[in-house]
């Protein structure tokens, strides 16, 4: 039997070694795209000028001389040329009062409901306005005015007009790169338009489109994939918000093969997280340098005195460099070059994963449930390829990411005193790991999952699973439930179920309740942090460059190892902590389902956590023999 499970075994090894390709080409393209900006919005920009007192050029010096590459341009509308004190903008209404009392009084038709402005005294725009909208010349008195009628079924005063050519040029006097925001106006025409716009106004400085609002441009219309194309003909490439997916986005982004650049958002006006400059600064290279970010939108502070806010942000632009690891780089920005993952590379992993499976179910020594189960994976792996259908290789790998950990823990737990094979059964399980893990980022390859639109399915059952998982393979092993074949386990296990349950049962599971809901709380990017576990994650990042995790290398890992020990002296005991003994195995494999992670930077922190996972286990040895050898006399004193 243990002959033929080496053969699997070197199968395994050998088919995963040939499809290494897909993620050989990933890690490549990840280490050449290294370029990264720091955008600021124009629009704060102009309101720091009002409001400082200084120029709009001026502010734009600063701004470049502290290491800014990109500002952004969104498209303006009426109400937005008034605030800017181009036009001025009244209703038919408010005008027909202004007028009341002078010899004008019946020059407004009230009854001709809309918007009188005033017409600007730069002639560009002037066409600016006429081109865009269909408006009326109208006189009153000496003063010409424009006039949009209510009924305008295009238009109104907040409807995006186009991209003004003035902002556009003040920024690049500054060779600033710059990008567009995007909206979706209500209709195919104004989209039309601006889309027109966009690609006359191209050139190698524009960096990308950037969506506003909560819908993607041409979400809802029928023409979306004709503008789309225009776009990405044009050269184009969009910018994808982190944690603020825009309607309509993921179909775009697999319209123009994921030509997407990801960003994260530094607003201290709107998130607590950056409310000092530090905080700010943290969260912007962590960004760079953990989650394959390439675009930092900075958010100039709105509250206080605009001098103090401006100087905030010369202060942090120029200490990003700084900070910023020497790989990278200031710049424009690039979306990822293609990924290239063989379908043939592709087959090899999924027939890797079928015997993975077999070989995972053999726990249960029951063949029956292993050829079932193998079956199974072969049926989804046939479904990817018939149906070229994404949820299944999704599946195929949410099946094998929450097996893996349990097979990693029970397929080493050989209870023993001596550390060298506690080290050896250590890595045993964490060679298994990673066969698991090779096997979900081998499937789940390509841009999608590299920027984020496609992403692995059930991070919270990695969380759960593994640990239900364990504590069922535990009692299993306690009670010996497939010590006679599965054919006498039903009978055992209806027999352990029918014993008497105690109080002290019910009080355990609701210790264990509460400390799951607070487990499973605490998972993911929303699980609360103390102010000395974040002081704890920033000291062990800047020192190591990428911070292990602590429930791996302080939790996980260490009670792992203790567990072996402790199985070496009491089996039951040695047991039982190998239920939170499994974190470490589970972390680690959620750690690569974050498929937007650089694979080098996940190799690097499981790396850490493996190695000073099992140092911590060392000293929780030590713990544990001198706490076991008291509870012993405290026993035999009492007993």
């Amino acid at each position: 039997m243990k002959k033929n499970r080496s053969w699997l075994w070197a199968v395994i090894v050998v088919l995963l070694l040939a499809s290494s390709i897909g993620i050989i080409n990933r890690w490549k393209v990840e280490q050449d795209n290294k370029t990264y900006e720091v955008i600021i919005p124009y629009e704060e920009i102009l309101t720091t000028s009002q409001e400082s007192g200084l120029s709009v050029d001026e502010v734009l010096t600063q701004l470049e001389d502290a290491g800014l590459t990109t500002v952004s341009l969104s498209p303006v509308t009426l109400t937005d040329l008034e605030t800017q004190n181009i036009v001025t903008i009244y209703e038919e209404s408010d005008l027909a009062a202004l007028l009341h009392f002078t010899e004008y009084r019946d020059a407004i038709d009230v009854k001709k409901t809309g918007y009188y402005i005033s017409v600007p005294e730069d002639d560009y725009y002037q066409r600016f306005i006429t081109e865009a909208m269909d408006v009326e010349d109208v006189m009153i008195g000496d003063e010409p005015f424009y006039f949009l009628a209510s009924s305008d079924e295009f238009y109104d005063t907040s409807t995006a007009i186009g991209y003004d050519e003035h902002a556009l040029a003040a920024v690049e006097s500054h060779n600033l790169s710059h990008v567009f925001r995007v909206t979706n106006a209500m209709t195919d025409e104004v989209n039309g338009k601006l889309v027109d716009q966009l690609v006359t106004l191209k050139s190698d400085t524009t960096a990308g489109l950037l969506g506003s609002g909560m819908e993607a441009l041409g979400f809802g219309q029928v023409s979306q994939p004709k503008f789309i194309q225009e776009l990405d003909d044009a050269g184009y490439f969009f910018y994808l918000i982190e944690g603020s997916k825009l309607k309509g986005e993921q179909a775009i982004a697999r319209q123009n093969s994921y030509n997407f650049v990801r960003l994260i958002s530094i607003d201290i006006n709107k998130n607590s997280k950056y409310t000092s400059k530090q905080m700010m600064l943290d969260a912007s290279v962590r960004a760079v340098k953990e989650r394959n970010i390439k675009s930092i939108f900075y958010h100039i502070k709105t509250t206080g005195d605009s001098a103090e806010n401006l100087e905030l942000a010369v202060d942090y632009l120029n200490d990003v460099p700084n900070r910023m690891p020497a790989s990278f780089n200031a710049g424009i920005p690039t979306p990822f070059d293609n990924i290239d993952v063989p379908a043939w590379a592709k087959l090899l992993i999924l027939i890797a994963g079928v015997l993975f499976t077999y070989i995972m179910f053999g726990l249960l020594k029951c063949k029956p449930i292993q050829y079932v189960a193998s079956a199974g994976m072969l049926v989804l792996a046939a479904a990817y390829f018939l149906l070229d259908r994404i949820l299944f290789i999704q599946a195929f790998a949410l099946i094998i990411a929450v097996l893996t950990p349990i097979y990693a823990v029970m397929s080493s737990a050989k209870g023993t005193k001596n550390i060298v094979q506690i080290a050896l059964q250590y890595l045993k399980a964490v060679a298994i790991s990673f066969i698991g893990i090779f096997i979900v980022i081998g499937l789940l390859n390509g841009n999608g999952f590299l920027t984020g639109f496609e992403t692995f399915r059930g991070v919270k059952l990695v969380y759960v699973v593994p640990i239900a998982g364990v504590i069922v393979m535990v009692i299993m092993s306690i009670y010996r439930i497939f010590d006679n074949g599965y054919k006498n386990a039903l009978t055992r296990t209806v027999k352990i179920s029918n014993k008497e349950v105690r109080y002290w049962h019910l009080i355990l599971f609701v210790i264990i309740a509460a400390i799951g809901l607070f487990y499973i709380g605490r998972t993911g990017n929303s699980g609360t942090t103390t102010a000395t576990e974040l002081a704890l994650r920033q000291l062990l990042e800047d020192t190591l460059y990428i911070r292990p995790r602590t429930k791996e290398f302080l939790i996980g890992f260490p009670i792992f190892v203790t567990a072996l020990y402790a199985m070496g002296i009491n089996r039951k005991l040695g047991s039982i902590l190998l239920i939170p003994g499994v974190i470490g195995f589970l972390s680690m494999m959620n750690t690569f389902t974050h498929l937007h992670i650089p694979v080098g930077v996940s190799i690097l922190r499981s790396a850490y956590s493996v190695v000073l996972g099992f140092v911590v286990g060392l000293v929780f040895i030590v713990i544990f023999k001198i706490l076991y050898k008291y509870v012993k006399k405290f026993i035999a004193r009492w007993s």
